[in-house]
């Protein structure tokens, strides 16, 4: 191989290692807190779920939403077994 075929060889693995490492880092971005005009539509969820209407909801109401019952431990971040309407908000995207 010339040197020419070389850098061009190592130029493309470069360029699809840095592909590679921009996907995964979009692909693990964390969820971004809904848009204002979303903001109705998160606040209709939660009180849907809501099924007792205390304004939280236990593990059990989240369930109902498989989306917010799958992370349900990570989106409690006070620890206190219920999801506050802004806990929930921070878990919740639209469909």
């Amino acid at each position: 191989m010339t040197i020419r075929s070389l850098i061009a060889s190592s130029s493309v693995a470069a360029l699809l290692a840095a592909m590679a490492v921009g996907v995964n880092a979009q692909s693990t971005a964390p969820a971004e807190a809904p848009a204002a005009g979303d903001k109705a539509v998160v606040e209709s969820a939660f009180k849907s779920a809501d099924t007792n209407a205390d304004g939280k909801l236990s593990s059990e109401e989240a369930a109902a939403l498989p989306a917010i019952g799958d992370k349900f431990k990570s989106l409690d971040t006070d620890k206190d077994g219920a999801l506050s309407s802004e806990e929930f908000s921070s878990g919740y995207v639209a469909k």
